[in-house]
C-alpha cells in the first residue's frame, strides 16, 4: 500500500491553536532551520517505525519562550489515514499531572512525600471510574505522590487533588488561574506551561520539589526511555486513548534539568496498541536532545 508523507511544518492550523499573524511572525523569525530539518527527520523516522498516523514536535527556548522548531507530519494511506484534527481535541493527558500536583502543593495541604493508596489500580469516585494503566496487573498499592507522578498514576494525582481541593472543584480551577493557566488543550499550550515550571514561575519551594520529581520520572519512572547520557532531563510521559479508540502518546520536558535551556514536547497519534508515551515519544525526545547536545 502506497504511503504519502506530508510535511505540515510550522504553521499547521489543525495541529496547533490559532494564533494572531503577529505571533506567528514572531515565532517564525526564531526558527532554527537546521534544527527544524533534523526534528522533521527524527519525527518522520519515528512515525514510520511505529506505523503511526501523525505526530508533532515543538522545541522552545526556556528563557525567552521563542520557538526554535515546530513540525507536524501526517502519514496518509487509503486504509488507515485519519486527519490530525484529533490532536486539537481537549483530552486529559498525564502531561497534566505535574500541573495539577503543583496546584495542590500551592495549597500547602499536600507534599510530594505524602503516601496515597491507589489500591488495585481501579478507583470509583462519584459516577466516574479511574483506572491506572497497570490496573490489570493489580495496581501500585501504597505509593508516594512523587512515585505516582513517576508511574503516571491517575489515581494518585486524583487523590492529591481530592485532599487539596476536595476534587476537581472550582477551587482547583481557580488555583490554576492564579498560576496563569487557563487552557492546555494543545501541545503548544502544554509546552508553555512546562516552560513556566522550568522558569520558576510559581512558589520557589514547590517548584523545586516538582522539578526534582520530574527528574525522578526520567531516572526511575516511566520516562526512562527519555534519559540521555549527554545531559540530565526532567519531564513527564503521557498516554491517552481518544474516543475513536486511537491513542496519543506524549512526552514533555526540559533540559538541562538543573539549569533549563530548552523545553520540548513530542506527541504521536497512532491507531492501536502498543501505545507508550515513554517508550515512543520519550525515545524521540531523547533523540532530539542528543542531537542538540552533540
Amino acid at each position: 500500500m502506497r504511503t504519502h508523507i506530508l510535511i505540515i511544518g510550522i504553521l499547521c492550523i489543525s495541529l496547533f491553536s490559532c494564533q494572531s499573524k503577529q505571533q506567528e511572525g514572531k515565532q517564525v523569525s526564531n526558527i532554527d532551520s537546521t534544527l527544524q530539518v533534523k526534528a522533521t527527520s527524527i519525527l518522520e523516522n519515528k512515525l514510520t517505525e511505529l506505523n503511526a498516523l501523525s505526530g508533532q514536535a515543538i522545541i522552545m527556548e526556556v528563557q525567552t519562550g521563542h520557538i526554535k522548531a515546530m513540525v507536524g507530519i501526517e502519514r496518509k494511506d487509503s486504509a488507515d489515514y485519519q486527519p490530525c484534527e484529533n490532536f486539537s481535541q481537549a483530552h486529559e493527558s498525564a502531561l497534566m499531572h505535574p500541573i495539577s500536583i503543583l496546584a495542590a502543593l500551592e495549597t500547602g495541604k499536600v507534599k510530594l512525600a505524602d503516601t496515597v493508596d491507589v489500591g488495585d489500580g481501579i478507583y470509583i469516585c462519584k459516577e466516574d471510574t479511574i483506572k491506572d494503566h497497570n490496573w490489570h496487573r493489580g495496581g501500585y498499592g501504597k505509593i508516594t505522590i512523587k512515585q505516582g507522578l513517576a508511574s503516571s498514576s491517575d489515581i494518585a494525582v486524583y487523590k492529591a487533588i481530592e485532599t487539596a481541593f476536595n476534587g476537581y472543584t472550582q477551587a482547583y480551577y481557580d488555583q490554576l488561574k492564579d498560576m496563569g493557566i487557563s487552557n492546555l488543550d494543545t501541545p503548544l499550550q502544554m509546552l508553555t506551561a512546562y516552560n513556566s515550571i522550568a522558569n520558576n514561575k510559581n512558589s520557589q519551594a514547590n517548584i523545586d520539589s516538582l522539578k526534582q520529581a520530574l527528574e525522578y520520572v526520567v531516572t526511575d519512572g516511566l520516562g526512562q526511555p527519555a534519559k540521555s547520557d549527554k545531559v540530565q532531563i526532567a519531564g513527564e510521559t503521557g498516554t491517552v486513548q481518544l474516543e475513536d479508540g486511537s491513542y496519543i502518546v506524549e512526552f514533555c520536558g526540559y533540559f538541562p534539568a538543573n539549569a533549563p535551556q530548552y523545553s520540548i514536547i513530542v506527541s504521536i497519534h497512532k491507531k492501536e496498541l502498543p501505545a507508550s508515551g515513554g517508550l515512543m515519544a520519550g525515545d524521540m525526545f531523547r533523540q532530539i536532545v542528543d542531537y542538540m547536545n552533540e
